[in-house]
């Protein structure tokens, strides 16, 4: 298998476009670009490949072996394949791997809170007791 049809397969097993392919691996690239390599009719650099590597958490020595990694990719639960996907949370997960236990316990918390929308009573309060003049307060003193 050439080093397009590995890239087309990786594409195709996470249901992507060209362009939205493109669009995730990190720096400036065109889609039509990810077509050319995919036909044969250029080569990435090894730079290139990289990027894409890890836009994709696929190790490098993938473009160059068996198609082992392509059957992994099919065990992978269709919510992973979904993240994939989503070059933001893509960039979460990587911050989050430098991240201490409890941070990332706190960080949990957090995104708990903003899934169910409620609203931060325990906030409010706070900022009731610490009876802090506003900015128009202040501008009315000067």
């Amino acid at each position: 298998m050439t080093l397009g049809q590995r890239m087309r397969k990786i594409r195709k097993r996470l249901g992507l476009t060209q362009k939205e392919f493109a669009q995730l691996v990190p720096g400036k690239i065109d889609y039509t670009y990810i077509g050319k390599i995919e036909r044969g009719h250029q080569y990435p650099s090894l730079k290139m490949l990289e990027r894409i590597g890890r836009a994709f958490s696929i190790p490098l020595s993938y473009f160059f072996e068996d198609d082992s990694l392509l059957k992994s990719l099919d065990l992978l639960p269709s919510e992973l394949k979904d993240l994939l996907k989503d070059k933001k949370r893509q960039d979460c997960l990587r911050m989050s791997r430098d991240l201490k236990p409890q941070d990332l316990d706190l960080l949990m918390q957090i995104m708990n809170i903003l899934i169910q929308k409620k609203p931060l009573e325990g906030l409010q309060l706070a900022e009731a007791e610490l009876d802090c003049p506003t900015t128009e307060e202040k501008k009315k003193k000067d």
